[in-house]
C-alpha cells in the first residue's frame, strides 16, 4: 500500500463524555443539512466527542472545508483526548496540506495509543515526503510488530531501493500466500529483482529468526 489510509466510517453518538468549557461552538451551518443526523450531532457537540468528530468528518470528506474540519476534530479531542479517530484524521488533514510537523504530532499521538493506521502513515510520511529513511524504517517496524502486511511491503521496497537485498527478501517473504501468491513473490525475487538463490535463502532464514516479524506471519513454506 503506497497511498494514505482515510477513515470513512462515521462514529456513532456515544454517551461517554468529558466537558470542555473553552469551546465556542460556531453557528449551525446550513451546508450540513444535506446529511442525516447533523442537527443531533450539532446539539450534542459541546459535550460529546463522537458528535464533534462526525461533524469534522463531514467538513473533511464531503464539504471540503479543512478549516472547519480541523476545528471540529480538535473539539472532539478537547472532549476526549484519547479519540484516536480525531487524532488520525487531523494527521491526515495536515499531511495533505503538507504541514508535516503537525501531521507527525497527531499521527504519533494516535500511534502511541496503538492505532495501526497512524503507525503505517508515519512510515509513509517519513519515507515518501521527508525522505528520512531511518525514521521510516523505525515506524514501519512498529507497524509490522502490530501485524501490518502493508508496512512489510513498504519496508521491503525501502530496503530494495537501498540495495539491502537480503532485508528486502526478509520483509517481502511473509506476504507469500497472504497479500500475494507464493509464485508472484518468488517471481519478483528471481525475474524482476534478479536475486541469486543465495540472497533469497539468506532472506528466508533472516525472517525466520526475526524478532520484529510476528511468529504467526513468518513464511515457513521453504524456497
Amino acid at each position: 500500500m503506497n497511498h494514505l489510509i482515510r477513515l470513512l466510517l462515521l462514529v456513532l453518538l456515544t454517551s461517554s463524555v468529558l466537558l470542555a468549557e473553552s469551546f465556542k461552538k460556531p453557528d449551525y451551518d446550513n451546508r450540513l443539512d444535506k446529511y442525516p443526523n447533523t442537527m443531533e450531532w450539532y446539539n450534542h457537540a459541546d459535550t460529546d466527542s463522537a458528535s464533534a468528530f462526525n461533524i469534522g468528518l463531514l467538513y473533511d470528506t464531503r464539504i471540503n472545508d479543512n478549516k472547519l474540519a480541523e476545528l471540529w476534530y480538535k473539539k472532539a479531542l478537547d472532549i476526549d483526548n484519547k479519540n484516536i479517530y480525531a487524532m488520525f484524521n487531523l494527521g491526515l488533514l495536515y499531511e495533505n496540506e503538507k504541514k508535516y510537523d503537525f501531521a507527525i504530532k497527531w499521527y504519533k499521538q494516535a500511534a502511541f495509543l496503538k492505532d495501526l493506521r497512524a503507525t503505517v502513515n508515519l512510515g509513509l510520511l517519513y519515507d515518501n515526503h521527508l525522505k528520512n529513511y531511518q525514521e521510516a524504517e523505525k515506524w514501519y517496524k512498529k507497524a509490522i510488530e502490530r501485524e501490518s502486511l502493508d508496512a512489510m511491503k513498504n519496508l521491503s521496497l525501502l530496503y530494495y531501493s537501498q540495495k539491502k537485498y537480503v532485508q528486502a527478501v526478509e520483509y517481502m517473504l511473509p506476504l507469500s500466500d497472504r497479500k500475494y501468491t507464493k509464485k508472484k513473490v518468488f517471481a519478483l525475487f528471481r525475474t524482476h529483482w534478479k536475486f541469486s538463490e543465495a540472497t533469497i535463502k539468506k532472506g528466508y532464514e533472516a525472517q525466520l529468526k526475526s524478532t520484529i516479524i510476528p511468529e504467526k506471519l513468518k513464511y515457513k513454506g521453504g524456497i
